[in-house]
């Protein structure tokens, strides 16, 4: 995962600094970029941190399946959006003023809404979402004035779905070389009713001969938790869409827009926005010569910056992103997809119809905490 690498040092070193407004966070991050992963040379599952490639795939199939709440991850044991699902739940009620984010106040709230998701009482409500797009998407038909019999009908507005995923499927069997073999969940009519608007937003699959190459936009990156788990969740969707369509996987390009590493809250956060503290980080990564020495950056950083404070913890993802790099990329995994049509593949656990050989990454404390 060379490319992996190569991006999270161009951001540390050439990358502003910017607060984020949504999740009250500062980040360090450029605007664009692009990693190429070719899947002929294995499975692009990052290794040099552990990622259980049953999260990403559940979330994945959960996507496909076009579900819009969280209850479809929660009971397979996957909580990625359930932070998401209770900001959703504070927003809709007009609670957010009462629970702050980043402080205890807000952290005993939402063990209080885990709760009831656990005992079934909600289902955790994220609005038309991501997979829903793909499965529901809404088309405005007008329905002319027209005369039934003796009556007279007045114009009239009716919605009507479509499939994505479907119309998708049928279309790369039926006419390969056309360029409209297209997932789209930028629905810019119903952004405004989502928990969070797609981050992976354009999927776009192109067939040359018997290969399958999907190129996929990300309007906003988490570079350290959130892009592992994209490269391999849409990697296995190439792999699947490919499988259905009787085509061979063959690259997959992930395009990312605001590409950023997570600074952390308030002083913890505002560290790197004093340019000195920006420059010297950046004079001490230039000075590396061996992966190890990262771990030094890595110390003097944590001796320089300030504390995380409490409800603010591992929101940093500085020091994280350090200790990854000293380590060095293991050989890539490989990806079985069981011969079972995806519309049914989609309904079973992920690993019964995916299956990761030979992952074996290096395994240290790399659980960083999600902005939500």
């Amino acid at each position: 995962m060379k490319q992996y690498h190569d991006l999270i040092k161009r951001v540390l070193m050439t990358g502003d600094v910017q607060f984020k407004d949504r999740t009250e966070t500062y980040v360090l991050g450029i605007s664009s970029a692009e990693s190429v992963y070719d899947m002929r040379k294995g499975f692009p599952l990052l290794t040099t941190k552990n990622v259980p490639p049953r999260l990403p795939f559940e979330e994945g199939s959960w996507k496909l399946r076009g579900e819009h709440t969280v209850r479809g991850l929660f009971d397979r044991d996957i909580h990625i959006w359930d932070a998401n699902a209770f900001d959703y739940h504070l927003k809709q009620k007009g609670l957010k003023d009462r629970f702050p984010k980043h402080t205890p106040k807000w952290d005993a709230e939402f063990r209080g809404f885990t709760e009831r998701l656990a005992s079934g009482e909600i289902d955790g409500e994220l609005g038309p979402v991501y997979g829903y797009q793909w499965r529901h998407w809404g088309k405005i038909r007008k329905v002319l004035g027209h005369a039934a019999g003796t009556e007279w009908v007045p114009e009239s507005l009716v919605v009507e779905e479509r499939d994505q995923l479907k119309s998708l499927l049928r279309n790369i069997r039926e006419r390969p070389g056309d360029a409209y073999h297209i997932l789209s969940a930028w629905n810019v009519g119903e952004l405004e009713d989502m928990a969070l608007a797609p981050c992976p937003f354009w999927h776009q699959f192109t067939v040359w001969g018997d290969n399958l190459d999907l190129t996929m936009g990300q309007r906003s990156c988490d570079l350290y938790l959130g892009v592992p788990f994209n490269v391999a969740q849409d990697a296995r969707l190439l792999h699947m869409v490919a499988k259905e369509t009787g085509l061979n996987p063959r690259k997959f390009y992930h395009n990312t827009f605001n590409t950023h590493i997570y600074l952390g809250v308030g002083e913890r956060g505002e560290f790197l926005a004093d340019e000195k503290n920006l420059s010297e980080l950046r004079r001490r990564l230039s000075e590396v010569k061996d992966r190890s020495e990262y771990m030094a950056v890595r110390e003097w950083y944590l001796g320089e910056v300030p504390a995380e404070r409490k409800g603010a913890q591992r929101k940093d993802h500085i020091p994280f992103v350090l200790e990854q790099l000293s380590y060095e990329p293991q050989a890539l995994p490989t990806l079985e997809v069981a011969d079972v049509p995806l519309l049914e593949a989609i309904e079973r656990p992920a690993l019964e119809v995916t299956n990761v050989i030979g992952y074996t990454p290096h395994k240290w404390d790399s659980k960083a905490a999600m902005a939500a």
